[in-house]
């Protein structure tokens, strides 16, 4: 009977560290909704093992007075789908230059970011190819998931620095948007649930 009594006092505790926070997301183009479900199903696996229940809305849709217990807005930048006309690259671009950014001000990094669709589509396209747009709307969305998961970790823990590996290393390449199977560090968990924890 003790044993019992600890289990659900441990799932009571597992369930209020759980916080929420609402992903709003602005697309400048339009968009595939397989990316979109993939993009919801991405974040929700990769931030709840840190406590965060992530909800993504989409701007259009959100009704009046809308009430957030935490808010994280993103610009979509481009055409966030893969049927969308690629220019190719120019001979020097730099497949390392930033997916996502998010901004600070005084210091403090706010709560506000953008997603360079072209640019991750083009990072994918160098391992995928091209030709199969249909076929490759769920993983561009897996790949814009992790994108902001990583700009999220930022915003929410308030750091800047970036951790040796996983998710949260300072480059993400077409390989780790693609393989999956990439996680949150424990210390960048924590650092989330601290970030969390002060609002």
């Amino acid at each position: 009977m003790r044993s019992v009594a600890l289990w659900f006092c441990c799932v009571a505790f597992a369930q209020a560290a759980t916080q929420k926070v609402t992903v709003l997301v602005n697309f400048e183009k339009p968009h595939s909704a397989v990316s979109v479900e993939a993009f919801r199903q991405e974040l929700k696996e990769l931030l709840e093992p840190a406590g965060v229940t992530v909800e993504l809305m989409l701007r259009r849709d959100l009704g009046n007075y809308p009430e957030f217990s935490e808010l994280v807005v993103f610009e979509m930048k481009g055409s966030c789908s893969m049927d969308a006309e690629t220019v190719p690259p120019e001979p020097l671009y730099d497949e390392r230059g930033p997916l996502a950014k998010s901004y600070s001000s005084d210091g403090q990094i706010l709560h506000f970011g953008e997603v360079e669709c072209d640019s991750v589509r083009r990072c994918l396209q160098r391992v995928m190819g091209r030709g199969k747009p249909d076929k490759d709307q769920a993983p561009f969305g897996t790949a814009l998931g992790i994108v902001v998961a990583h700009e999220l970790y930022h915003m929410i823990a308030g750091e800047k620095a970036h951790t040796k590996s996983g998710l949260t290393k300072e480059s993400l390449s077409a390989r780790d948007l693609l393989n999956g199977g990439i996680s949150i560090p424990l210390a960048a968990r924590a650092a989330l649930r601290r970030g969390l924890s002060s609002k």
